[in-house]
């Protein structure tokens, strides 16, 4: 009979330290990339085992990090206790989440988000509030909803082609309510968090492809045609009150199971900081996925650890696919839905000008593959120049968050372009090594299960079969280290 093993947090970093000192010393004499598989270094402890826990499935959003990856780089010595943690493309905020709920060392973390959908939901999984206080909000919210008769519903283009008439006025109905709803603003955002969970639901999109594209039983096999149909019909029935209850009952025992994990006082707290990676400063979070930059600074020398998985070149359409919740949420006009489209990292369109002659990124590796690509495809090549210049920004910016020697854990997979494999783990390695910016302490390679990241996608993007976790480490000049220690601050550091 198996004993069960107690885990303390020293034997927990010594368990994690072994294997990943391991896999370095592996690199280091072959320097090639090491195999592993984060889920199962994680499997000995029932408390990092992950399904529906806390908030995390409080919403559903493309290409979430495994939160496996933030687990053990948590629960190793490369954290201290005290650490703070950030994550400058955090998504829906797993790492923000796995920082407060850490069995041993809960820890504080930044997060900086460009998608206000994104940075909302984030700010909802990470934030406790009183199981009682909601469900006292959610009998006033169906009730006052009861009385509402008739509401203005916003106008967007695409509402009409999307949406059905009655599914629009439900739809207005329930935003209307929570914006007037008396509450914090923690709590509208958490109704808010909901409503836009039933979003999609409401429309006529095809559930299974993550940007909006019409349901037509037609493009599908004709075994599946009869199941489609049936989809079609649900869909056209569907009541958007009822599945915003069912929403909104479901998410009320997720918050409840986290509030009790983090307790009434958290050991720790978790902010949304900022929208660019490639400029981080320190804002503060308002309402709605908005962020306040009155008076913001950059931050400097002031992070432990980055725990990070940036976009994926033309590959996932994060604002594309979040469009219809962002319009009828009101985060976002349209103009600036189409604004976020192209100047976010790893945006799928390009200027004329960037088209008409490649711009080099400045890295050889990745400027002799963006050369062969542009002889036959120049729009696919200048996508890739700038994605790679604007990670050469975001890595930048990184570095001087960084306290020295501070480590940056960058998670990254491969893809192709034009029919090239383009390395990226290759490429950001490189990248990040210039100037004596980082040095690289290894590199793994995880291949990717069952995730919510869609790994097949148009053909010019390829097929994203693993993803690599780049551990880098600052590194700063001997005068750089003096200073920071005496309080004194230069740029170049």
């Amino acid at each position: 009979m198996k004993i069960a093993k107690t885990w303390t947090p020293e034997l927990a970093a010594e368990w994690i330290d072994e294997k990943l000192e391991r896999e370095k010393k592996q690199y280091n004499q072959t320097n090639r990339v090491q195999l592993v598989s984060f889920r199962e270094w994680c499997e000995e402890w029932d408390w990092a085992r992950r399904s529906d826990v806390y908030t995390h499935l409080i919403h559903s959003y493309p290409a979430k990090l495994l939160a496996y990856v933030p687990i053990t780089f948590l629960t190793s010595s490369l954290a201290s206790p005290r650490d703070i943690v950030m994550d400058c493309f955090a998504g829906t905020g797993t790492v923000l989440l796995e920082c407060l709920v850490h069995k041993f060392n809960p820890r504080n973390c930044y997060g900086v988000e460009v998608n206000p959908l994104a940075r909302l939901i984030a700010k909802v999984k990470t934030t406790p509030l009183q199981g009682d206080r909601l469900e006292f909000l959610a009998k006033k919210f169906h009730q006052s909803l009861a009385t509402l008769r008739k509401v203005p519903i916003p106008e967007f283009k695409g509402r009409d082609f999307w949406f059905r008439k009655a599914a629009q006025k439900d739809l207005a109905r329930i935003r209307y309510c929570i914006d007037t709803l008396d509450a914090s603003s923690d709590e509208r955002d958490f109704f808010r968090t909901c409503f836009s969970a039933t979003i999609r639901g409401m429309s006529r999109a095809d559930p299974d492809i993550a940007p909006p594209v019409l349901l037509k039983p037609e493009k599908f096999p004709k075994k599946r045609q009869a199941e489609i149909y049936r989809l079609l019909r649900q869909k056209q029935r569907a009541n958007a009150l009822a599945l915003f209850g069912a929403k909104l009952s479901a998410n009320l025992k997720r918050m409840k199971d986290f509030s009790e994990k983090v307790g009434k006082v958290p050991r720790a707290n978790s902010q949304i900081i900022w929208d660019d990676a490639r400029e981080i400063k320190v804002g503060k979070y308002i309402e709605a996925g908005k962020i306040d930059k009155t008076n913001a600074q950059l931050l400097r020398n002031a992070i432990d650890m980055v725990i990070t998985s940036p976009p994926y070149m033309a590959a996932q359409k994060y604002i594309r696919t979040t469009k219809l919740e962002l319009l009828w949420l009101g985060l976002v006009s349209e103009d600036e839905v189409q604004e976020l489209n192209h100047s976010i990292i790893g945006a799928e369109r390009v200027t004329y000008e960037e088209r008409r002659e490649l711009i080099p990124v400045g890295n050889p590796t990745a400027d002799s593959l963006l050369k062969r690509v542009y002889r036959f495809n120049p729009e696919r090549a200048a996508i890739a120049s700038r994605y790679f210049r604007n990670m050469r920004q975001s890595l930048m910016s990184i570095h001087r968050a960084l306290k020295p020697n501070g480590v940056c854990i960058l998670v990254i997979g491969n893809n192709t372009l034009g029919g090239y494999i383009v390395p990226n783990h290759k490429l950001l390695s490189e990248i990040a090594a210039e100037n004596n910016m980082f040095t690289i302490d290894v590199i793994l390679r995880d291949p990717i299960r069952s995730r919510g990241l869609i790994t097949k996608r148009h053909d010019t993007a390829g097929v994203i079969d693993d993803e690599y976790v780049i551990v880098l480490r600052k590194q700063n000049h001997p005068e750089c280290n003096d200073k920071i220690k005496r309080g004194r601050i230069h740029v170049s550091c």
